[in-house]
Order: structure tokens, then C-alpha cells, then sequence
């Protein structure tokens, strides 16, 4: 009987993750469940239908096309070096349609949402149910890979910020989940939480509208913008909330700046991990929550992608500070060596087996500082040990050229964000809100 493997998320690891199983595991019956009516994940922004969607309408990625792409797979030469969503969305379509789609071992449930998922007598018991009839499904599988992302469950911090919540009853503080465009600020003053790049690129958006924005982040000194960045002058930034005031309208800040006047407040604070549909032990020894069901980590992994407690289980993009695509597909190589035998993982997870290096990063889940290189060396000399050479199928192998370009992304990006800047102070001097435009380094 051929084996089973169901995939959660049809989003770049998703696709990845089938796209390498058709290839270099023969005979394998895949069933890839989606929530959403197309494929693509967060990179699904239809215009007549985005809301509550990831993305907003001025976007583009921080990672050139080059670095980007799939194995063998580059993006189409009119596309920017830095490609809009709707490029990325565009490309994962053809991935999708060339390399899964006229697979006869494949099988995808769109507009299915996975509500249960457990495991017995040796295969697990997936329950899916249809978003439009509410019918549900129930079928069973030999590997589970779960590739639902982490960005669906915004990360607000209610509890910690006295007054927050008040702000959200009346829809003025936010989640970045839900902002699509800075139309909304128009002579507003608008207070903007985190520093990320959703966080930055939010305040640049504001800005070219905005009666004023703050940008609220951990440490002033170090996160101040740099004097050579055109930002418009009604940016300021300040350190992080302690409590805030709905009625009087009012931030107060931890250096004791009371910010007066506030309209709105976003959050670009971030995202839990979360896989609601996992029960009993199997949910405990993941994410180690009893009455929650996210978590800012997951744990009893090998290398963030194996689960330790039962290796039929595997994630797939669950680090950040990465580059997403060409590693959801060394991953998925990974994979196919534990479920098909060729691999063995060990019964100890990363955090037993490498405290060391998981000391020197802000948190698991975050290879910062360029660590993600050392991660996709790691994955190809795994390959490499248990006869990758041979595979129908190879991912990336990260070149010394790539890597160069990888270490220059922190430059490149500098200069980006200064072009960015300049657009959204012209589009301030013409008075008309922040519409992105083209740029190559």
C-alpha cells in the first residue's frame, strides 16, 4: 500500500514540501489542505477580498529575487529585484502549476480547514472541514508535515499595556495584520509599536499622510534612523508604552513622555506559533500551553523540523530571519530521508543537544545575525551524508556568491530603506499618500 503524507498549508512551504515528496519519494499519495479558496498562503491577496489578510497593498519583499528563488526556478526577468507580493504570488502559481499540480499522487482540499489531528494505532486522523458547507472530512495518513505558517495569530500585548484593550473595543489600536494602506491617517497621529520590517516599512507609509508618527521601540539610542535616511520630519522615536488612556486619548510613555492627541495605535509586534487542531500529549510536548492555543515556540524538534516524541510529524518553515523559499525546499529533503527511512533522528531535541547555540540567539525560532547561513549548511551536509547526490530532486546549495549576497542584504536593505524614505517624503511634498514605485540597487 503506498504511503500517505498530508500537508497543512498551501503557502511556500506547502508547495515546497510537495513539490519535493513527488519528486524523491516514488509512489507517495499526497493530500495538501488549504483554509483559503487558492493556493499561495499569506501571498493570496485578492483585491475584492484582503481583509484580515497578512499583506497590505504597498508591499514588497526584503530579499532580492535572486536569493529567493526555488531550485531552478528563478523569478521572470521583468520582475523587480525586489518583487512586489503580487510577483511572489504570481510566481508560486507557476511553481505550483509546473512541478505539483499534474501529479497524479497528488490531491489538494482547498477551502479546508484542518480541525482535529491525531494519532493512533500507528497513522494519524485528520478532520478537515469545508469553509463554505461546513461539511467535514475524515481521512487517515502515515506522515503529517505542517506548514501553516506562523503568521495567523497576532501577538498584542493586552496584558502588559494598562488601558490597551479599551483602544482595541473601539478599533483604534490594531494589529499590522490588518493594516492594507495609510489612506486611514490622513492628519492623524498615529503611534506605531515594533521595529521590524513590517514596523518600518508601516511608519514610512504614515508618514507620507500622517499629521505625526511615533515609532515606539525597545531601545531609542540604538534604534534612532539614521541621519542620512530622507524620512519626512513628522517621524519621531520614542521609547516603549507603559499605559495608555482611551478616554483622554493619551500614551504614556517609559522615559514618562505623555503623548497627547493619539488616534491610533498599531502593533507590528509579531506572531505566535499555533496549531489549534493538535490534542492531548502530542499538543503538550509541543507547545507545552494547557489552556492556550498559541505559544511563542515550539519544542521537542530536531533542527526545527523533525518532532522528536514521533518523527512521522515535520514542520516546515517554522525559523525566521531566513530565506524562506529555497529553504522550505531543503527541508522538505530533509523529510523525505526520516520518513522514508533513510535517516534517523535522535529521541533528544535542539534544545538538549545544542544549548550552546541556542543561547546566542534572541529566542529558538530566530537564526538572527546571519545564523541562517550556518542552517543551510547544516541541512546540505545532512543531505549529503545519506546520499543527497542521488535524489531526483536537490535544493539550493548555497554558493560562496550567495552567501556574499546574503551578508550584503543588511546594506542592500539600508539602501532600500533610504530610497523608500525619499518616496515617502516626496509623496508628502505632492500630497498624496505612499503608492510604491520600482527600484533596483
Amino acid at each position: 500500500m503506498p504511503k500517505r503524507l498530508a500537508i497543512v498549508g498551501a503557502g511556500p512551504g506547502g508547495l515546497a514540501t510537495a513539490r519535493v515528496f513527488l519528486a524523491n519519494f516514488p509512489g507517495i499519495k499526497i493530500n495538501l489542505f488549504e483554509s483559503d479558496y487558492s493556493v499561495g498562503g499569506i501571498w493570496h491577496y485578492p483585491e475584492a477580498d484582503n481583509d484580515h489578510r497578512v499583506m497590505y497593498d504597498h508591499l514588497e519583499t526584503n530579499i532580492t529575487k535572486y536569493l529567493m528563488r526555488f531550485s531552478g526556478f528563478p523569478f521572470p526577468d521583468d520582475v523587480p529585484l525586489y518583487p512586489w507580493r503580487q510577483n511572489v504570488y504570481d510566481y508560486l502559481i507557476s511553481y505550483y502549476e509546473k512541478f505539483i499540480k499534474p501529479s497524479q499522487n497528488f490531491n489538494v482540499h482547498l477551502n479546508s480547514r484542518v480541525v482535529e489531528l491525531t494519532k493512533g494505532d500507528n497513522e494519524w486522523t485528520l478532520v478537515s472541514r469545508n469553509t463554505e458547507t461546513n461539511e467535514e472530512t475524515t481521512l487517515k495518513f502515515d506522515f503529517i508535515v505542517l506548514a501553516n505558517g506562523h503568521f495567523s495569530v497576532p501577538n498584542v500585548p493586552v496584558d502588559k499595556v494598562p488601558g490597551l484593550s479599551e483602544w482595541i473595543d473601539h478599533g483604534a489600536a490594531v494589529h499590522s495584520k490588518v493594516f492594507k494602506n495609510c489612506k486611514f491617517a490622513r492628519d492623524k497621529t498615529v503611534v506605531v509599536v515594533g521595529n521590524g520590517s513590517s514596523g518600518q516599512d508601516i511608519v514610512n507609509q504614515l508618514a507620507s499622510v500622517a499629521k505625526k508618527v511615533y515609532r515606539s521601540v525597545t531601545d531609542v539610542k540604538s534604534d534612532l534612523i539614521p541621519d542620512d535616511f530622507p524620512t519626512p520630519d513628522v517621524v519621531e522615536t520614542v521609547p516603549k508604552i507603559e499605559s495608555t488612556d482611551y478616554a483622554r486619548r493619551t500614551v504614556k510613555l517609559q522615559d514618562g513622555r505623555i503623548l497627547e492627541n493619539v488616534d491610533n495605535l498599531i502593533y507590528a509586534t509579531g506572531f505566535y506559533y499555533s496549531a489549534p487542531f493538535l490534542q492531548g500529549s502530542i499538543k503538550a510536548q509541543l507547545d507545552r500551553q494547557t489552556d492556550k492555543e498559541q505559544s511563542t515556540r515550539f519544542y521537542n524538534l530536531w533542527k526545527q523540523i523533525i518532532f522528536v516524541k514521533d518523527p512521522t510529524l515535520a514542520f516546515s518553515l517554522l525559523p525566521q530571519s531566513v530565506v524562506p523559499f529555497p529553504l522550505a525546499e531543503s527541508q522538505a529533503a530533509i523529510m523525505v530521508k526520516v520518513f522514508s527511512g533513510q535517516l534517523k533522528v535522535p529521541n533528544q531535541s535542539d534544545d538538549e543537544l545544542e544549548p550552546e547555540f541556542l543561547a546566542t540567539l534572541p529566542n529558538y525560532h530566530n537564526l538572527a545575525d546571519l545564523k541562517d547561513l550556518d542552517y543551510y549548511d547544516e541541512l546540505q551536509s545532512i543531505l549529503d551524508q545519506t546520499g543527497g547526490e542521488k535524489d531526483p530532486f536537490k535544493p539550493v546549495k548555497w554558493t560562496d556568491k550567495d552567501k556574499l549576497n546574503r551578508e550584503k542584504c543588511v546594506e542592500d536593505k539600508k539602501k532600500r530603506n533610504i530610497y523608500l524614505s525619499k518616496l515617502s517624503s516626496d509623496s508628502r511634498a505632492q500630497k498624496i499618500p505612499y503608492i510604491l514605485k520600482q527600484f533596483d540597487l
